[in-house]
Protein backbone atom coordinates (compact mmCIF):
# COMPACT_ATOMS: atom_id res chain seq x y z
CA UNK A 1 0.00 0.00 0.00
CA UNK A 2 2.61 2.91 1.16
CA UNK A 3 5.19 1.65 -2.22
CA UNK A 4 1.47 2.26 -4.41
CA UNK A 5 1.23 5.88 -2.76
CA UNK A 6 4.43 6.96 -2.56
CA UNK A 7 4.77 6.02 -6.35
CA UNK A 8 1.75 7.82 -7.31
CA UNK A 9 3.37 11.04 -5.54
CA UNK A 10 6.57 10.66 -7.56
CA UNK A 11 4.41 10.32 -10.71
CA UNK A 12 2.39 13.31 -9.75
CA UNK A 13 5.51 15.50 -8.30
CA UNK A 14 7.43 14.71 -11.92
CA UNK A 15 4.18 15.24 -13.90
CA UNK A 16 4.21 19.07 -15.29
CA UNK A 17 0.22 18.70 -15.76
CA UNK A 18 -0.07 17.43 -12.09
CA UNK A 19 2.04 20.70 -11.25
CA UNK A 20 0.13 22.76 -13.03
CA UNK A 21 -3.41 21.76 -12.04
CA UNK A 22 -1.89 21.76 -8.67
CA UNK A 23 -0.62 25.76 -9.39
CA UNK A 24 -4.34 26.58 -10.31
CA UNK A 25 -5.99 24.94 -7.04
CA UNK A 26 -3.36 26.92 -4.85
CA UNK A 27 -4.30 30.12 -6.79
CA UNK A 28 -8.22 29.70 -6.40
CA UNK A 29 -7.83 28.71 -2.77
CA UNK A 30 -5.71 31.85 -2.02
CA UNK A 31 -8.61 34.09 -4.21
CA UNK A 32 -10.94 32.17 -2.39
CA UNK A 33 -9.80 32.97 0.82
CA UNK A 34 -9.20 36.48 -0.52
CA UNK A 35 -12.53 37.23 -1.09
CA UNK A 36 -13.96 36.08 2.45
CA UNK A 37 -11.61 38.62 4.01
CA UNK A 38 -12.77 40.89 1.93
CA UNK A 39 -16.50 40.50 2.31
CA UNK A 40 -16.41 39.70 6.05
CA UNK A 41 -13.72 43.15 6.46
CA UNK A 42 -15.78 44.85 4.04
CA UNK A 43 -19.39 44.78 5.87
CA UNK A 44 -17.44 45.69 8.95
CA UNK A 45 -16.13 48.61 7.40
CA UNK A 46 -19.44 49.51 5.61
CA UNK A 47 -21.28 49.57 9.13
CA UNK A 48 -18.52 51.97 10.30
CA UNK A 49 -18.85 54.00 7.75
CA UNK A 50 -22.58 54.22 7.75
CA UNK A 51 -22.77 54.98 11.46
CA UNK A 52 -20.04 58.02 11.15
CA UNK A 53 -22.04 59.14 8.42
CA UNK A 54 -25.47 59.23 10.63
CA UNK A 55 -23.53 60.91 13.32
CA UNK A 56 -22.22 63.40 11.14
CA UNK A 57 -25.92 64.32 9.95
CA UNK A 58 -26.36 65.83 13.40
CA UNK A 59 -23.77 67.72 13.59
CA UNK A 60 -22.96 70.87 12.29
CA UNK A 61 -20.01 71.97 10.34
CA UNK A 62 -20.03 75.85 9.95
CA UNK A 63 -18.78 77.77 12.81
CA UNK A 64 -21.25 80.79 12.73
Amino acid sequence: MSTKLINAIRTFHSNEEGLEALQVVMIIAIAAMVMVACATLGQKAVTWMGQQWSTLQGTSISST
